[in-house]
């Protein structure tokens, strides 16, 4: 057993003697986020979004960072989808969950010139009304 232990003492110290010669800046390792520079970088000039073409899960964080600046903002938010054309359940869910904070948090949120493809999609899960969107 003592030789365990000393081999275990031995182990410490080597990692001990490892880290003294370690960077201790945190920083100086870590990957940069593209997303997070990118959604850092937008500065909000008026309260009104586009919605990309193309809408799914794989882009809906970026989408919410969008929509979190833009409605801290502005207490009336427009969103253009009218260059919609394939949207999915999640990027719904989002601007749902949206339009019900907007009543609860007496703001506005107004979808302008949305796309047949968005009506569509908005209509067949049966979102039209909560979304305030004409087919």
């Amino acid at each position: 057993m003592a030789a365990r232990k000393k081999k275990n003492t031995d182990n410490h110290e080597n990692l001990e003697a490892n880290n003294s010669e370690t960077d201790m800046n945190t920083n100086a390792d870590l990957p940069e986020d593209p997303v997070s520079e990118e959604v850092a970088d937008t500065v909000v000039a008026e309260p009104s979004i586009n919605l990309d073409s193309n809408l799914s899960i794989q882009n809906v964080a970026k989408l919410h960072e969008k929509i979190k600046k833009c409605y801290a903002a502005f207490d009336t938010l427009e969103i253009n989808a009218s260059g919609v054309s394939s949207i999915d359940t999640a990027t719904l869910q989002l601007l749902v969950a949206l339009k019900k904070d907007a009543v609860k948090q007496q703001k506005e949120v107004i979808f302008t010139v949305p796309s047949p493809r968005f009506i569509e999609s908005a209509g067949l899960l049966g979102l039209l009304e909560i979304l305030d969107v004409d087919p």
